[in-house]
């Protein structure tokens, strides 16, 4: 288990040295069919989000780290103590327009599919 996850992250790092930057910023403040409230901030290629279903005693909230290479973004999410939930995976996302993303693969029980700014 640790050995792909570090086979993974080494061809994210991979990715992000030798791909160029796709001109779309993922920057802002997305909601997602699970319910959630994603803060999405993307410097380069690296997208970082922290996720929760609420501000306030959350039933789940997380965070996550991955690349975004074209129209696809390729994330690692863990669940954090803020909620009840401990669950982690892999995401890869396909981002369909400036407004909407669509989850393509999803491991680990992660619940949303659609997000949309």
């Amino acid at each position: 288990m640790y050995k792909k996850l570090s086979i993974t992250l080494i061809v994210l790092s991979i990715l992000v040295t030798i791909t160029p930057a796709y001109s779309q910023d993922l920057t802002g403040v997305w909601n997602c069919d699970d319910g959630g409230k994603y803060y999405i901030r993307q410097i380069g290629n690296e997208v970082f989000w922290y996720g929760e279903k609420a501000p306030t005693g959350p039933q789940w909230s997380n965070i996550a780290f991955g690349v975004k290479v074209g129209d696809t973004i390729i994330l690692k999410w863990v669940d954090v103590p803020k909620g009840a939930i401990m669950g982690k995976g892999e995401l890869h996302l396909r981002v369909i327009s400036p407004n909407k993303i669509q989850a393509v693969m999803k491991t680990g029980g992660f619940g949303g599919s659609n997000w949309s700014k």
